[in-house]
């Protein structure tokens, strides 16, 4: 029996081994690096895992949703990963102009 690996957003392009990981985090605290870090070294490396060659080839981008919006450090950490961090007022402000 496999372990199981809960990531909220989770999106694959089998033709160019792209993967988007994500978390959507509704809390009233702002999400903090260690969120960030949960789901870079944490969750992607077992998710990776159960992928063809064993994530070998993959490339791994990351997303993160967050109600509060994030620390300084959590923005931080995710520029470093060329991820995206997306707050409630830049999704609503997004989903109006759409």
């Amino acid at each position: 029996m496999s372990n199981c690996v809960k990531v909220d957003v989770a999106a694959i392009n089998w033709h160019t081994r792209d993967i988007l990981l994500g978390e959507c985090k509704w809390g009233a605290n702002q999400v903090d690096r260690q969120v960030v870090r949960d789901l870079v070294d944490g969750k992607t490396p077992l998710v990776l895992r159960d992928l063809p060659d064993a994530g070998k080839g993959w490339k791994a981008h990351y997303a993160l949703f967050a109600r509060s919006g994030f620390t300084p450090a959590a923005k931080t950490e995710m520029q470093q990963k060329a991820g995206l961090a997306v707050d409630l007022k830049t999704l609503d402000s997004v989903l109006r102009g759409a």
